[in-house]
């Protein structure tokens, strides 16, 4: 670990100017009225920051994934790749994936920003220097955070390093940081004070936003930063000591979602007719393209991104994770005059100082499938995707609508994983860094949809697994909240003026019937359409709107990350406060394209399929099992963003704090990805790798092995 610093050290003393040059040659930027205080003593600019980042980027993608659950090797894979997918435990260094120092890389670029950034300066009256030092703080905070996922414990440096010395007076063991210690230290550090902090503006007066451009693609600046509540959120989530870091993180991420951003735009996934005219799903868009073409509307998705260039001449290309997961890239390049346009409005070839021609660079990056892809969706990811049931409508209803049923379907697996044929024999591809013959130039850090499923997270370990779940049924809002019953074994259901609606018995998990009251019934689940299911008690109710208040309008345009996935079509504001005339009861107010799949998405039903009864299970078995949903949910939705195996280590961390044993659940899940349930058309396979089982019974073998530290 030593010799690492020892690196770090050396090539920031000899070769300091190298990043400023090579990020400079990776994009460039409008930066308008953009200026530093003393640029030329401030080593390394964000745009060197971000070229550091660069080299983390894949394997945070790699590295996440191949050793989850949602993925295997084939016989194509490399041995390298295999050791560590297989839990062997490959030295750091033993191949460009495993190099921990790129992460202290980005951490010492920080460092030397933040040491060297006069955030005192003002211009125009404003601390101009502020917004783009709290970026800096926001990515460290991040760097060190990938660092204990991966690492478990690492050493925390915050002082730039800048020569041998440094090394060799740093005190490796009195600053360690783990995933129970590195919030503290973060916040010691300074990190909430920017929580409000506005993002940089790189652009000018007429375009604040800003526009990066990699050689092919404009991808707008907001999209390389990383919100700070989303950090601190992922860093309560992570540690889960207790109830209350359940909530800091939960309250982070409601935050962000409120105050920040706008929550999940209406546009559900519209079911349509495909290739063979048969009843099928739609694709409701691609990772990588998310990033793209990413604009301010309030239904983008993607939130922070790590940019690639669209050649080596222009900077550092990200493509080993197509390239491992099928797809052979290949770049191209042309340069032209740069142009611009003369006091008389003629269009002239722009020259430098000493008279040359300016020329632009370009360039595209193109794929072709290729069946020896080195890693393809496990059997385990198709078994999810298998236990899900889509709801097809031929277009948009004012009646009664007709669904139909799909079996064994889930929306999102055609955007995620294209079904090939090589020699007559099936290999499916693992499609969101590329698809087709299309390249996606970013590789995103965080999506809305993302940290809807860690707030449901972290809802849920807080203590109102209910409440979590509607996030992922309906999208959580005034009208969706769980309903309030006093008596959780025959419940009568009441409206907001304590009138009985309807009830239901929780052993057959049916409606038994209607007292109605009023001229309207309130809820679109209800009658010929079954109910929700999942309740909760006023007490409750009252101690949850206390923590979260989703009754703001605000809310109102949420949707369920569930219900996107399994085809329900467009939701409006007014939709999900519906109300239906009892003279007129089943009739679709006109503004639905669709309704809510309560019959495949329920909550008793969903937890009895793991042998809990809701009105008679505790609370911590309820919490498990609803934290067990949650996790399909995280495979449907975020498979092959590099994710799944911290989540999965986090989650088996928490159930083991918990009483649950996270440990065996953990190795279960790995050792099974192989494995597939018996459909009505296929046999099941069994493929449980008793080795990686036995393996991961040791939690040593959850993270990679830092290099011995030979210092003081």
């Amino acid at each position: 670990m030593k010799n690492i610093f020892r690196n770090i050290a050396i090539a920031s003393v000899v070769a300091t100017g190298l990043v400023a040059t090579s990020c400079e040659d990776m994009m460039t930027v409008d930066t308008g009225d953009k200026a530093y205080v003393n640029a030329q003593d401030t080593l390394y600019s964000y745009l060197g920051i971000m070229r550091a980042m660069q080299d983390v980027a894949e394997r945070q993608v790699i590295l996440g994934e191949i050793r989850g659950d949602l993925v295997v090797s084939t016989d194509y894979t490399t041995d390298t790749l295999y050791a560590i997918s297989n839990f062997d435990n490959p030295q750091d260094q033993s191949c460009s994936m495993l190099q921990v120092s790129d992460y202290y890389n980005v951490i010492n670029n920080c460092n030397f920003y933040l040491y060297n950034a006069d955030t005192s300066a003002v211009k125009s009256n404003i601390k101009y220097m502020v917004p783009e030092y709290a970026q800096v703080k926001a990515v460290r905070a991040w760097a060190y955070l990938q660092l204990v996922k991966n690492y478990k414990e690492v050493p925390y440096i915050t002082e730039p390093i800048s020569n041998l010395g440094i090394i060799e007076n740093f005190n490796y063991s009195a600053n360690l940081v783990n995933k129970d210690n590195l919030v503290d230290k973060l916040i010691e550090d300074g990190l909430l004070n920017f929580v409000d902090t506005q993002y940089p503006q790189y652009g000018s007066a007429s375009d604040p936003i800003g526009k990066w451009n990699n050689g092919n693609t404009d991808i707008e600046s907001r999209l390389l930063f990383i919100p700070i509540r989303l950090v601190l959120g992922d860093l309560y989530l992570l540690r889960g000591a207790s109830t209350s870091d359940y909530e800091k993180a939960a309250q982070y991420y409601y935050d962000y979602l409120k105050n920040e951003t706008t929550p999940l735009g209406t546009q559900y996934c519209t079911a349509q007719t495909l290739r063979s005219g048969a009843n099928s799903y739609s694709a409701f868009g691609n990772w990588g393209r998310w990033a793209a073409s990413y604009t301010a509307a309030s239904n983008s998705d993607v939130i922070s991104v790590i940019p690639g260039s669209a050649n080596a001449g222009l900077g550092k290309m990200l493509t080993r994770v197509a390239d491992i997961f099928g797809y052979t890239p290949s770049s191209s390049q042309s340069s032209e005059n740069s142009t611009e346009t003369n006091d008389d409005g003629e269009q002239t070839n722009k020259t430098d100082a000493n008279g040359n021609e300016i020329f632009e660079s370009s360039g595209a990056i193109t794929v072709t499938r290729n069946y020896r892809r080195q890693y393809g969706p496990s059997n385990a990811y198709q078994d999810v995707v298998n236990g899900q049931t889509y709801v097809y409508y031929s277009g948009l209803q004012t009646t009664t609508p007709t669904p139909s049923y799909i079996q064994n379907c889930d929306a999102r697996y055609g955007s995620s994983v294209e079904d090939l044929t090589y020699e007559g024999e099936g290999y499916p591809l693992c499609s969101k860094a590329s698809r087709g013959n299309n390249f996606y130039y970013t590789i995103p850090i965080y999506r809305k949809s993302l940290i809807w499923l860690r707030l449901a997270e972290a809802i849920n370990r807080a203590g109102y697994p209910e409440f979590a779940f509607a996030v992922l049924k309906d999208g959580i809002n005034q009208y969706t909240l769980p309903e309030v019953v006093e008596d959780y074994t025959t419940s009568a259901h009441l409206d907001e003026q304590g009138d009985t609606i309807w009830t239901w018995n929780r052993d057959s998990t049916r409606v038994t019937g209607f007292v109605q009251d009023t001229t309207y019934f309130h809820r679109l689940d209800y009658g010929t359409y079954g109910a929700m299911y999942y309740v909760t008690d006023s007490t409750r109710l009252q101690k949850f709107n206390s923590l979260l208040n989703f009754k703001d309008e605000i809310w109102n345009s949420t949707y369920g990350i569930h219900a996107k996935g399994t085809g329900l079509a467009r939701y409006t504001q007014g939709n999900n406060a519906v109300l239906w005339s009892s003279a007129d009861e089943g009739a679709i107010a006109t503004s639905i394209a669709g309704y809510r799949d309560s019959v495949y998405y329920d909550y008793s039903k969903l937890l009895l399929a793991q042998g809990i009864n809701v009105g008679t299970a505790s609370q911590e078995a309820i919490i498990n099992a609803v934290e067990n949903i949650i996790v399909d949910e995280l495979a449907l939705e975020t498979a092959f963003e590099g994710n799944r195996f911290t989540d999965l280590v986090r989650i088996a961390e928490h159930k083991n704090a918990s009483g649950y044993n996270g440990t065996d659940w953990l190795a279960n899940k790995i050792a099974n990805r192989g494995s597939k349930a018996a459909t009505s058309t296929a046999a099941a396979v069994e493929n449980f790798d008793a080795s990686i089982y036995a393996k991961l019974q040791d939690t040593s073998h959850w993270y990679f092995a830092l290099p011995a530290w030979t210092g003081k």
